[in-house]
């Protein structure tokens, strides 16, 4: 695996994200470091249960017969893998267990197999000081690249080691948000049941919707099940045509995940129909800190350089820079006094500018 990209994982467990944002945020990173179909996490209560997922994907088939595992009372080959995934102490993959645990491979025909997913890679995470279990990450693969060798193993447990770090420095205070990378389209009649949804915006409202791990169903095709959803709905509607609000209505959820904006417009009817429907823009809120994240890598700095850069422009001072990359004040000075030439810049100010002004190239 090469320096740059160890590098780009590094740089995300240094921000003090909210795990919730973390955890999706390098799941897309690992993209770059190990092939998958997809990557999923599973984080752990204290008692060393199982007790939410992200699996990155836009299939929420998936998503739900995951929701559904883990939320079955009953002693089936769902709750024994479960609690299988729930003790493992090293990582395994399931091509690697089939024999030894029927109900794994059935597990696996069940939920695994339909989705393409042929073999997954199974990679607890511990603490790194007090050995708690803080959750599971799965790398699923397809069929033509089933296999994981020794070395990817290998890198996949030094992963693990980078996502513990970022978990015991999730921020603690709260964060600066600014419009996320991900957003979906939903329809919904003037009473606010769904009609239509892209897929993006389906996987949005499951992590937005309440109550995902209960074995009692939730009707997400109903968006009232959002607290506040009636009045955007009502302000939608009653807007007055002629005299347009200069932003359309907007409702803000919050919940483990993060925060997600619904903002409403009523859509224009074009086939003479006196049906009235409702356009809902889904976007799911990011840190701001990770929008710097996302752009920096435009600049063309060295990765050290970036890594340093990133944390100067998201508001560390020098002293914590160099206590997070266990580097020396004065390099931690040279670094940014590197940066500034290189870049033509005088502040913060002027790199957190040039992070968000400049085009990557085309």
């Amino acid at each position: 695996m090469s320096k740059p990209v160890f590098c780009r994982l590094e740089q995300l467990a240094h921000l003090g994200l909210p795990s919730q944002t973390f955890i999706p945020a390098i799941l897309q990173e690992l993209h770059h470091v190990i092939p998958s179909i997809a990557n999923t996490f599973c984080w752990q209560d204290d008692g060393d249960e199982l007790t939410n997922i992200y699996d990155e994907t836009a299939n929420t088939d998936i998503h739900k017969s995951f929701v559904r595992s883990l939320s079955t009372q009953s002693s089936d080959k769902y709750s024994h893998t479960i609690q299988w995934v729930s003790k493992l102490d090293s990582s395994t993959t399931s091509f690697d267990n089939f024999g030894k645990c029927p109900f794994i491979a059935e597990f696996y025909k069940t939920i695994m197999l339909p989705a393409g997913y042929t073999n997954t890679c199974f990679v607890p995470i511990f603490h790194t000081s007090s050995n708690k279990r803080l959750g599971v990450l799965m790398v699923h693969r397809p069929k033509h690249n089933a296999d994981f060798s020794p070395d990817e193993q290998l890198h996949l447990n030094a992963i693990a080691d980078i996502i513990a770090r970022g978990i015991e420095e999730a921020g603690k205070f709260a964060v600066s948000m600014t419009e996320g990378w991900s957003q979906g389209l939903l329809i919904t009649d003037n009473s606010g049941h769904l009609e239509y949804a892209c897929s993006v915006g389906d996987k949005l409202l499951s992590l937005a919707s309440p109550s995902r791990f209960s074995e009692q169903a939730v009707d997400t095709n109903d968006l009232h099940i959002f607290d506040g959803f009636q009045q955007l709905l009502n302000k939608i509607i009653h807007q007055n045509k002629h005299n347009p609000q200069e932003n359309d209505p907007t409702l803000t959820i919050s919940n483990d995940w993060g925060q997600f904006q619904l903002r409403g417009f009523l859509l224009q009817n074009k086939a003479e129909s006196n049906s009235q429907q409702i356009g809902i823009n889904i976007r799911w809120q990011e840190p701001f800190v990770l929008t710097l994240f996302h752009r920096i890598k435009i600049l063309h700095l060295t990765p050290r350089q970036e890594t340093v850069g990133l944390l100067y422009a998201a508001g560390d001072q020098y002293q914590t820079i160099a206590d997070k990359l266990d580097l020396s004040l004065y390099t931690i000075k040279d670094h940014i006094k590197n940066i500034s030439a290189r870049l033509e810049i005088n502040s913060r100010a002027d790199l957190i500018e040039l992070i968000l002004c400049t085009k990557p190239a085309e």
